[in-house]
């Protein structure tokens, strides 16, 4: 047998015997799932009432937190929604739905709903939220008002939390408790000849994946972002009228293909931030700035604005990423220019 079998081996025995003793479900656990309490700030101006909410209030890392942001407007008072872009004070945005409004005691309900990632433990800001809204009720000012809510601090805590282990909670050492020796036929009946097979196993699968990444072709970045836009038109989303959902992996597409030509970190910045970092980079001259930049913010308008848009403006942004990667379409198949 050889050195890497054996090692595997004893790796293999190792894990199996730390982790046998504690299969079981821990009884401290409850029985119910944990009650998430939300973190909740409004503001009534008015006629237009803002509540924005944050459940759960003390997310853990490895959790993705709701933001719903709620306005409540009489008949006759028009409500402009705020964009995020790609972030909201502290949190990363993942993913965004907008349902359908309500009519409730002649007041129009609107909700946004985001999903968030924290990028950090402690405290989380997401700043004042401002709703501008126009009274034209028959009583009404015909002026605009806005109305904002405060601050809300979000402490967001590691996935240990609480339960992280204190020095002062071990017990000293039990005494020393004989061993009941089995047969050796047994043990090796039980553990050793399982063991060895998953040693075999995992000898196999490295050499296989050695061999697949020497096998696999390297892409460059442009091959790789037209392979991506294919897939994009394969997933459905234009046909399923999920137009949010297009133009968010439409612009993952292009900000992918930055990231890997010019090192700038695309995607975990707001197009205003992208913007602002590549304005003084030779990659990227005026011109081209200025192609990105109406790209990009026409491409916001559909996924944090919800606006719906048309068949042309769907080709033209599908064309405008593509003149931006380089790409030509012949035969349905993409090509340098």
């Amino acid at each position: 047998m050889s050195r890497a079998v054996n090692r595997y081996c004893l790796i293999a025995i190792a894990a199996a015997l730390l982790l046998w003793p504690g299969c079981g479900r821990d009884e401290s656990m409850p029985a119910g799932a944990e009650e998430k309490e939300t973190a909740r700030t409004e503001r009534d101006l008015g006629p237009v009432k803002v509540i924005v909410e944050v459940t759960p209030r003390e997310p853990r890392l490895s959790d993705d937190p709701t933001f719903t942001l709620t306005v409540e407007a009489e008949e006759g008072v028009d409500v402009t929604m705020p964009p995020f872009g790609n972030s909201l004070g502290d949190f990363v945005i993942r993913n965004y739905r907008k349902p359908m409004p309500e009519v409730r005691d002649r007041h129009r309900v609107i909700r946004q709903v985001y999903e968030l990632e924290p990028v950090r433990t402690g405290e989380h800001l997401i700043h004042p939220i401002a709703i501008p809204f126009v009274d034209n009720r028959p009583k009404g000012d015909g002026k605009e008002h806005v109305a904002e809510t405060e601050a809300l601090s979000i402490i967001v805590k590691s996935v240990l939390g609480e339960e992280i282990p204190s020095l002062a909670d071990l017990k000293p050492p039990d005494e020393p408790k004989e061993i009941p020796q089995e047969p050796f036929n047994r043990l090796l009946l039980l553990w050793g000849l399982p063991l060895v097979a998953l040693g075999f196993f995992l000898v196999w699968w490295k050499r296989r994946q050695k061999t697949t990444d020497h096998a696999a072709p390297k892409l460059t970045p442009r091959e790789r972002a037209w392979l991506e836009l294919k897939d994009l038109l394969a997933a459905g989303y234009l046909e399923r009228e999920e137009y949010n959902f297009y133009y968010r992996d439409l612009t993952a597409v292009v900000c992918r293909y930055i990231e890997r030509t010019t090192g700038v970190r695309a995607h975990k910045q707001t197009t205003e931030e992208f913007l602002h970092a590549v304005s003084g980079r030779e990659t990227f001259p005026d011109d081209e700035r200025r192609r990105l930049q109406s790209f990009l913010e026409s491409a916001d308008l559909i996924k944090f604005a919800a606006q719906r848009p048309g068949k042309t403006e769907i080709e033209s942004s599908f064309n405008r990423a593509k003149d931006f990667l380089g790409l030509e379409v012949r035969n349905g198949e993409g090509e340098e220019r």
